[in-house]
């Protein structure tokens, strides 16, 4: 038989100890199977022939499927890459000597003058090769090993006869041996493929993981950069505004005037850019929450006309609005801010023709449309268009064209609400972003949208403790208050900061959230109203971006204000804080 089919080989390590772990799982099946139909074996022969030194074969097949079974325990990691080989000589040669058993029960007791009895045992010499097919042959050296000194004595019988009348038997034997080999390695076959598409999917499975958790640490890596980054240039901005307010309170002559224009223009450009970059942290951070309410649209697009429509006109394009009444239920900041986001980045990408903001009703609901005649939006691009940093018309990154963070926020917002900014565009034409709003009946509290300037009191005589490691920053502050009539005093640190307090009691509390030693300005508070026995108005200014550190800052339960801080939103937080405190 060797030479109809050659004995295979053992397949390489790895995928050996995937084959032997196959088998493993019902090897102990087929060892209990083989032992039972000896048994029934023996007790047809018993019956039959009245043999019972049959018995002896099968103790003796019991011992060696018990011997088999129970063995292969011994093996350390039989399945293992290491001794997988192993394993599978081991079980070769032990199938091997219970189809050797097999094959001598029918040497023995393949009783032709019998015709019940050589049925019997045929038919279970056959099914146990069956079996063994099913169990086996994900390794054709086993399985190989099993069937041919099951068969090969069987055949020899029939051949030893020289009887004619049994050429049905000399030819139909070997072609089941053939048959039962031609099965067993089709089936090892599929059993090396599917193995094969198993290690392919751990490994796109390992790799998938791999990409995953570096784009995750990539992800991490940018939001801690972007975070410092806006960190390191907030402190120096914040520092610049401070100071031009207080130049601008000083006697300047007109060209002085000028230059001092032209240095608040370019860092309120600065500051524009770094709150765009606030607004995305904000949304990574998960701290933006939606606060929905009934409110009038119109208050938002007039006011939204009145801060975009001189930018349109400088860049001689129009500037329209439709007039609605339309009461919406929704979180009135997030919906400005999304329209400020839309209406800025549809005024950036249009050089001719106009910009519209209109809203309609349709099926309940409030469409906010923004329609420009900018350059358009390819249709394969409106998904992407939505990513941060992602930008159209923009190789060579102008400043003057925004980060590529405008559409990814106003996304983010929308689904804070649970909404969703759509988009229609035709490049060269323009585009058209929509936002539907669910529309209501009346606004919870009339005009409340319209929010009316604070106008600022005299801070004379006010005590105000600024802790800052930044000196100048320090001085800025410095400068700034004292001008406004407040009594400033500066510390580095909360130690500095409570030595100073044996004279004199702070009004109100200007802390800096980052301090020096890895302390924040939270744990500065909370040391100085510990030593006051008292709580303090306060306000928490920081530069941070970074997620966890936003959601620190907001549980410190001081007014917080990101650098760069504008003055007249700094009076406006103080003059709150001290109103709150007078009540």
């Amino acid at each position: 038989m060797s030479l109809l089919l050659p004995l295979p080989r053992f397949d390489q390590p790895r995928l050996l100890a995937a084959q032997m772990e196959l088998i493993d799982h019902s090897f102990g099946i087929g060892m209990l199977g083989s032992f039972l139909a000896s048994v029934l074996l023996s007790a047809g022969i018993i019956f039959s022939t009245g043999r019972i030194e049959i018995l002896w074969w099968s103790a003796t097949m019991g011992a060696a499927c018990a011997l088999a079974h129970f063995g292969r325990f011994y093996l350390p990691a039989r399945t293992s890459e290491e001794h997988a080989t192993r394993y599978a000589k081991w079980m070769t040669a032990h199938l091997t000597g219970i189809g050797t058993l097999w094959g001598l029960a029918g040497w023995l007791y393949l009783d032709l003058s019998s015709v019940i009895g050589t049925i019997c045992l045929l038919a279970l010499i056959a099914g146990m090769s069956a079996a063994a097919l099913a169990i086996f042959s994900p390794c054709l050296p086993v399985a190989v090993g099993f069937f041919l000194p099951t068969i090969v004595p069987v055949w020899s019988v029939f051949l030893g006869t020289r009887d004619m009348r049994y050429l049905p038997m000399f030819l139909g034997v070997p072609l089941y041996l053939i048959v039962l080999l031609v099965f067993a390695h089709n089936y090892a076959r599929v059993a090396r493929r599917s193995i094969g598409l198993r290690f392919e999917n751990r490994e796109l499975v390992a790799q998938l993981r791999a990409q995953t958790q570096r784009a995750e640490e990539a992800n991490r890596a940018k939001s801690v950069f972007l975070a410092s980054a806006s960190h390191d240039l907030r402190q120096p901005l914040h520092a610049l505004g401070l100071f031009a307010v207080s130049l601008g309170r000083t006697p300047l002559s007109d060209k002085q005037r000028e230059l001092l224009a032209h240095i608040e223009a370019s860092s309120g450009a600065a500051r524009e850019m770094l709150n765009t970059l606030l607004d995305f942290s904000k949304l990574e951070a998960g701290v933006v929450k939606a606060q929905p309410c009934a409110f009038r649209l119109q208050p938002i697009l007039r006011k939204l006309e009145n801060e975009f429509a001189p930018l349109a006109d400088a860049k001689r394009l129009v500037y329209r609005t439709h007039d609605t009444t339309a009461v919406v239920y929704a979180d009135a900041n997030l919906v400005e801010l999304i329209l400020r986001n839309l209406i800025a980045n549809a005024i950036r990408y249009t050089e001719s023709g106009g910009v519209l903001v209109a809203c309609r009703r349709r099926d309940g609901q409030g469409v906010l449309e923004v329609w420009d005649t900018g350059i358009g939006i390819p249709p394969e691009q409106h998904r992407e268009i939505f990513l941060e940093f992602h930008q159209l018309g923009n190789p060579e990154r102008d400043r003057r064209k925004g980060l590529g963070l405008g559409l990814a926020i106003a996304g983010g917002l929308a689904q804070t609400m649970g909404l969703q900014v759509t988009l229609a565009s035709q490049p060269g034409r323009g585009s058209v972003f929509r936002l539907a709003v669910p529309l209501t009946a009346h606004p919870d509290e009339p005009g409340s949208t319209v929010v009316e300037p604070v106008r600022p009191g005299g801070f004379a005589g006010l005590r105000v403790l600024v802790i800052d490691d930044d000196y100048s920053v320090q001085t800025a502050m410095r400068e700034l208050l004292t001008s406004w009539g407040c009594h400033c005093v500066t510390a580095e640190s909360e130690q500095e900061a409570v030595a100073a307090l044996a004279p004199w009691v702070p009004d109100l509390m200007i802390v800096d959230y980052r301090l020096r030693g890895h302390r924040t300005g939270q744990q500065a508070l909370e040391a100085v109203n510990a030593y006051l026995g008292l709580s303090v108005p306060a306000i928490v200014m920081t530069g941070d971006t970074a997620p966890n550190r936003l959601r620190d800052a907001q549980t410190s339960g001081a007014a917080l204000l990101h650098k760069p801080v504008e003055a007249e939103m700094l009076r406006m937080t103080m003059l709150k804080l001290i109103r709150s405190s007078c009540h």
